[in-house]
């Protein structure tokens, strides 16, 4: 074999290398001065699929992930992913990615199986390479065949995404944080822009008009409660809850409220069989801890000491049965000075916070009470959390979170019943009980991120918490 020979098998299997390198590792080899590897400087995205454009056939859902990534394995991101649904069928969404270079193929030739094809989707949704093969794998938090949450994805393939869920061995910082959420979870209402429970366990009955904005953005307001609207929560077909949601051992309630007003005894939720039953509620004593203005009278103008005609006993006795006409006395009518009203220096004005309660009934005895004073100002967004803080399987001890901040601890209970009838949101069961003058009213205000967990929580998920929902509520 001559030079030339052997000069050019070199030189072809140089080229050989460097085109293997670019297909298999296109992430290390560039060529050049480049930050674009060579097989990616011949193709770019699709001009008829991107953040702004969909494929007329079908519907994108964009509270699921959304951008590009490259799943095709060039060396760019050039692959829109999203979620879509065929317009004939909205119920049977899939995860498609539309490549890049490929505007004359169909848009979702790339993709998973669908939801009726035993494809699991999650809210909790992410594209990250977990294998370091140059291809973005498509993830999302869900139940796991042992019983738990998990970062499970679907790898990308050379024409598809594998149907075998595999775990992501190390999830970015904000989904592992979502993990630490789920850990313990049966009930889990975020309302951010839906009513379903993030781990199935419930379903969800809106009453009185109540609709949440299911328009994504990248700040929620909750979900708002006018006068007279609720939610029923129940996991069997009569409407009852404890079937899946074990009540009894319930350990943990963490929600957001705002009140716009404090109407009389609001409850946050009440769950229950009726009123005085087994109840277990979260929420206002009254409306409002009064608060009083200095400089003004606490009494009305028409109350007090009233102007009267002053009588002498000889006068009182000429006007009674006995001895009428055995005595006379023309005296004096004496008539008394007006007093103006008392002033003690203080008058109520309108309620700027309101007590906070937690109470626990067993059947028609109430067991115990929380109470912290002046916990929830009006017309403002606050955390609240009660947590068993000890392993006591009967009696533990209950603390009261006020914004990531311990306010109160006491020996308490758990829920006396394993099922209840009437769970609700923003409605409480003494509501409708004609034995009550002084009425409970329905909630006014908002609700966001309703938990219910089966063990105590420690602090640092309280205050991870109170910083995720202040983000999502865009609370600085």
């Amino acid at each position: 074999m001559n030079v030339f020979s052997i000069t050019l098998s070199i030189t072809l299997g140089i080229i050989l290398c460097v085109i293997a390198a670019e297909l298999f590792l296109p992430k290390i080899v560039y060529e050049g001065f480049s930050t674009v590897p060579y097989w990616g400087s011949f193709i770019s995205p699709r001009s008829d699929i991107g953040p702004n454009m969909e494929d007329a056939s079908y519907i994108r859902d964009i509270r699921y992930y959304h951008d590009y990534q490259d799943v095709s394995r060039m060396g760019v991101p050039y692959d829109f992913c999203r979620m879509v649904a065929p317009k004939e069928d909205e119920t049977n969404p899939f995860f498609a990615c539309a490549l890049a270079g490929t505007d004359t193929l169909s848009s979702t030739s790339f993709r998973t199986a669908s939801v009726k094809d035993g494809f699991r989707i999650s809210r909790d949704d992410y594209m990250r390479d977990i294998n370091k093969d140059g291809r973005s794998d498509y993830c999302r938090i869900l139940l796991y065949r042992d019983n738990t949450f998990q970062p499970l994805c679907q790898r990308a393939g050379d024409v598809g995404f594998e149907a075998k869920d595999v775990i992501d061995p190390s999830p970015p910082s904000d989904i592992a944080t979502l993990l630490t959420f789920y850990d313990g979870c049966v009930l889990w209402l975020r309302m951010i822009d839906d009513l379903k429970d993030s781990v199935d366990s419930v379903d969800v009955q809106t009453s009185g008009g109540l609709i949440m904005n299911e328009l994504p953005a990248d700040t929620t307001e909750g979900l708002a409660f006018h006068g007279g609207q609720h939610l029923r929560l129940s996991d069997s077909n009569d409407l009852s809850l404890g079937t899946i949601v074990p009540l009894r051992s319930i350990r943990t309630w963490m929600i957001w409220a705002k009140y716009d007003a404090f109407a009389n005894n609001s409850k946050l939720f009440d769950f229950g069989n009726g009123s005085g039953n087994d109840n277990v509620f979260l929420g206002i004593l009254g409306t409002g801890d009064e608060e009083m203005q200095p400089g003004e009278s606490t009494v009305v103008s028409s109350s007090g000491q009233q102007l009267v005609e002053e009588v002498t006993p000889q006068k009182l006795m000429e006007t009674s049965d006995a001895n009428v006409n055995e005595y006379t006395c023309p005296g004096f009518e004496v008539y008394p000075r007006k007093l103006g009203p008392s002033r003690v220096g203080l008058t109520k004005k309108p309620s700027k916070k309101a007590t906070l309660i937690y109470e626990i009934w067993d059947k028609k005895t109430r067991k115990m009470r929380m109470k912290v004073n002046q916990a929830i100002p009006l017309g403002e967004w606050t955390h609240i959390t009660i947590t068993a803080i000890d392993s006591d399987a009967f009696r533990p001890t209950l603390a009261m979170y006020i914004n990531g901040k311990k306010m109160h601890e006491q020996e308490g209970f758990l829920p006396s019943t394993a099922s209840m009838t009437n769970c609700y949101l923003g409605k409480s069961n003494w509501i409708s009980d004609p034995q009550y003058v002084n009425k409970d009213e329905p909630f006014e205000g908002s609700m966001f991120d309703f938990r219910a967990y089966q063990r105590g929580v420690p602090e640092i998920l309280i205050n991870d918490s109170y910083a995720w929902g202040k983000n999502k509520l865009g609370i600085q």
